[in-house]
C-alpha cells in the first residue's frame, strides 16, 4: 500500500514542508516587522529626547549670556573662537552627560563650536563633529535658521540617525543634537518586503497544495468505501476507474471481487456435488419405504383378489404411496435443476391471497385459523410460480404443526427498502439444533416429510434475488420470513 501511495504521499510531504517553512519564516518576518513598527515609537521618543537636550543647551547658553549682559561684561564677544569653543564645550558636556547616546553642540559664526559626546563608549572622548554626518547637520542648521527649529532622520546602512537643531531666540547661535539608533537601510526594507510577499505566497501555495491533495485523496477514499459497501452486498464491482494511484487500488479491489465471485461459484458447485452425494443415499432411503409399502399392498391385494374380497378403498394406500414418491421426485427435480426465474414487478397481495386459498381446505380440516395482515400497497420483484410454491410450503408447514383452534399469522410489510412476508405459527417451535439444520436437504422434523420443502424454497428465494430465513421468537411457535426486493431494487 505504501508503494501505491508513494507519489501522492511525497507530494503531500513537499507541500506540507513548503507550508511549514513558509509559516515559520513568515512568523519570524512578522516578529521582525513588529520590531520595525516599534521603530516609530523609538523615533518619536528620540526626537523628544533631542528636543529636551537642545532646550537645555539653549537654556544654559542663555543663562550665561544673560549673566554677562547684566554685569556689563563684554569679554565674551572679545574672546577668540577657540576660547569660546572651550567654554561652549564645557556647557554641552555638562548638559549631554544626562542624555545617553546623544552628541551635539553649538553653531556659532557659521562654524561648529562646543561639540561634545560625553557618553561615547569608543574608549576615548570624541572632539570633532562626525565627518560622515557633517553636511547633514549643516543642512538641518540652515533649515533651523529659516524656521527656528528643524529635524531630520537619516538612514544609514546599519542604523538610523536623528538630527535636531534650534536657534536661540535673539541670538545668532544654534544648538544641535544627534543620536544614532540601530535600524535598517531602505534597500534592505524593500528586499524584506519582497521576501515577506514571497513567503505569504509560498505558504498559501503549500496550504492549497495540501488541501487539494487531501480533498482528492478523501474523495477517492469515499468512492472506494462506497464501492466496498456495494461489494459487501454482493453487487457487481462498483469501484470507479481512476487514473491515479487510487485507481490501482480500485482496479485491484474489482479484480479481487471478480476472483471472489469465481471462487464462490466454484465452492457452490463443489458443495452442490457433495450434497448430491449425500442426497443419493437419502433418496434411496426415502424411495425404499414407499416401494416396500406398495409391494406389501400389492401382495395383500393379490390375496384378496383370490378370495374376491377387493374393495376400492384397498387401492388407497398404493395411490398415497405413489403420490408420495411423485412429490419427492418433483421436489428433487426443483432442487437439482430449477428453471430460470421469470422475475417481474407485481403486487404481493393478489398472489398471497391465491396461496392462502389453496391451503384453506387443509386448515379447515385441522381447525386452524389463517389470519392475513396484508398491506395491499406493497409491490416487489419476483417469479409468481416460485413465490406461490414457497408460500404454500411455508403455510402448509405451519398448519401441520398447529393444533385445533390455533392460528397461523401471515403478514406482509415493507422493511429497510424490501418487502417481507412472514408466516408464524403457535406450534412447538424449533430447538437450536433444529434451527441449524432446518434448511438442509432431507432434514425434517416430521415423521411423514422428506426434508426437501424448505431447502427447495430457499433455493427458489435466492434465485429471485431474495432470502428465506428463520426468525427466532421469544414466544412459542416458529416464524419464517421471505424477503424480496422492491421495485427500486434497494
Amino acid at each position: 500500500m505504501s508503494n501505491i501511495f508513494q507519489k501522492r504521499f511525497q507530494l503531500q510531504l513537499l507541500f506540507a514542508l513548503v507550508a511549514a517553512i513558509s509559516v515559520a519564516a513568515l512568523t519570524i518576518e512578522l516578529v521582525a516587522s513588529g520590531i520595525r513598527h516599534a521603530e516609530g515609537f523609538v523615533l518619536t521618543d528620540t526626537k523628544r529626547t533631542l528636543t529636551h537636550a537642545i532646550q537645555e543647551l539653549d537654556r544654559e547658553y542663555g543663562l550665561r549670556r544673560r549673566g554677562e549682559t547684566s554685569r556689563g561684561d563684554t569679554s565674551w564677544a572679545n574672546l577668540p573662537l577657540t576660547a569660546r569653543d572651550l567654554t561652549l564645550q564645557a556647557i554641552s558636556r555638562t548638559v549631554l552627560a544626562s542624555y545617553p547616546g546623544v552628541e551635539g553642540g553649538f553653531w556659532l559664526s557659521s562654524q561648529f563650536a562646543g561639540y561634545s559626546y560625553p557618553t561615547h563608549d569608543g574608549g576615548s572622548p570624541k572632539v570633532d563633529v562626525p565627518a560622515a554626518e557633517r553636511s547633514a547637520i549643516e543642512g538641518v542648521i540652515r533649515e533651523a535658521q529659516l524656521d527656528g527649529k528643524a529635524e531630520r532622520v537619516l538612514r544609514g546602512k546599519h542604523d538610523l540617525i536623528v538630527i535636531s537643531a534650534a536657534f536661540e531666540t535673539g541670538e545668532p547661535v544654534a544648538s544641535w543634537a544627534m543620536k544614532r539608533l540601530p535600524g535598517q537601510a531602505e534597500p534592505a526594507q524593500r528586499r524584506e518586503s519582497i521576501l515577506l510577499a514571497a513567503l505569504v505566497a509560498a505558504a498559501l501555495l503549500g496550504a492549497a497544495g495540501v488541501l487539494a491533495t487531501g480533498v482528492g485523496l478523501n474523495r477517492g477514499v469515499e468512492e472506494i468505501t462506497s464501492g466496498l459497501a456495494a461489494l459487501q452486498r454482493n453487487l457487481e464491482p462498483a469501484l470507479p476507474i481512476r487514473h491515479d494511484e487510487l485507481g490501482r487500488v480500485s482496479a485491484a479491489i474489482n479484480e479481487m471481487a471478480r476472483t471472489r465471485r469465481r471462487l464462490e461459484a466454484e465452492i457452490r458447485r463443489e458443495d452442490r456435488a457433495r450434497a448430491i452425494g449425500r442426497m443419493i443415499g437419502r433418496i434411496a432411503h426415502e424411495m425404499r419405504n414407499p416401494l416396500n409399502s406398495i409391494r406389501l399392498s400389492l401382495q395383500m391385494l393379490a390375496q384378496r383378489q383370490q378370495h374376491n374380497r377387493l374393495h376400492s378403498d384397498d387401492f388407497r394406500m398404493v395411490i398415497d404411496e405413489v403420490d408420495r414418491m411423485n412429490r419427492l421426485l418433483s421436489d428433487l427435480l426443483a432442487f437439482q435443476q430449477p428453471r430460470p426465474p421469470k422475475i417481474e414487478p407485481a403486487a404481493v397481495s393478489p398472489v398471497l391471497e391465491e396461496c392462502t386459498q389453496l391451503v384453506t381446505p387443509q386448515a379447515l380440516r385441522q381447525g386452524v385459523n389463517l389470519v392475513v395482515a396484508d398491506d395491499r400497497g406493497q409491490t416487489a420483484l419476483f417469479d409468481r410460480e416460485y413465490f406461490r410454491q414457497i408460500m404454500v410450503n411455508l403455510i402448509l408447514n405451519a398448519v401441520e404443526v398447529s393444533r385445533h383452534g390455533e392460528s397461523v399469522n401471515i403478514r406482509s410489510a415493507a422493511s429497510s427498502g424490501d418487502v417481507s412476508i412472514e408466516v408464524s405459527d403457535q406450534g412447538p417451535g424449533l430447538t437450536p439444533e433444529q434451527q441449524e439444520h432446518i434448511f438442509e436437504p432431507f432434514y425434517t422434523t416430521k415423521s411423514t416429510g422428506h426434508g426437501l420443502g424448505l431447502a427447495v424454497s430457499r433455493e427458489l428465494a435466492q434465485s429471485m434475488g431474495g432470502t428465506l430465513y428463520f426468525r427466532p421468537e421469544a414466544r412459542p411457535g416458529a416464524t419464517f420470513v421471505l424477503q424480496l426486493r422492491n421495485l427500486r431494487g434497494d
